[in-house]
């Protein structure tokens, strides 16, 4: 009798275990995965005779935080060629531009991934076409500075989510393994 109940605390104790072991492990790895650039409009490194809007499409729908997602296009004379703020549309930004002239442009963004944490990147495309703007010094929508200030980590003061996920995890296996022992006590008795 005494083997059969050194068995079930056995049993349990390894239930427990390999739930929390799961929940830690297999929780942390999908939370980390950030979302990614899946396509451009303007493709890196194309050459385009004309040019209306910007459009960057995302592996998942993005978060509107606070002015967080940002698009600049910047001219070969360093000069602003957006028209606006970027919107955004699920997994899409975009902007509207006015190209001026020819040359090597960039656009920088920065995007709020749908796991709360910013991706960013550059993509350089050239221009063909004729100028049909003269830009701008600034960005209507990001600091002097560009992407690069923006992309900066701002402390929210809240708790990450994969903080709480991996808390949540934890008191559902902390629960689970206790209904297991009030389990096997029970029948025992």
């Amino acid at each position: 009798m005494a083997s059969r109940d050194l068995f079930r605390r056995a049993l349990a104790g390894a239930v427990v275990v390999g739930a929390a072991l799961t929940a830690a492990l297999g929780g942390a790895s999908a939370a980390s995965a950030h979302d990614s650039l899946v396509s451009s409009t303007p493709a890196e490194g194309e050459s385009v005779s004309a040019l209306s809007e910007v459009r960057l499409d995302f592996s998942a729908n993005l978060l509107g935080a606070d002015g967080g997602n940002i698009v600049i296009v910047v001219g070969p004379d360093g000069r602003h060629y957006e028209d606006a703020c970027a919107e955004l549309a699920g997994p899409t930004l975009t902007v509207p531009v006015a190209l001026g002239a020819p040359g090597e442009y960039s656009v920088e963004w920065r995007a709020v991934s749908s796991d709360g944490h910013p991706v960013s990147g550059v993509i350089p495309f050239t221009s063909t076409g004729e100028s049909v703007s003269a830009g701008s010094d600034a960005s209507p929508c990001a600091s002097a500075s560009g992407v690069a200030e923006a992309a900066a980590p701002r402390d929210t003061g809240g708790i990450s989510g994969l903080t709480l996920g991996l808390v949540l995890g934890g008191g559902v296996v902390v629960l689970v393994g206790v209904l297991i022992v009030v389990i096997l006590r029970t029948r025992k008795d």
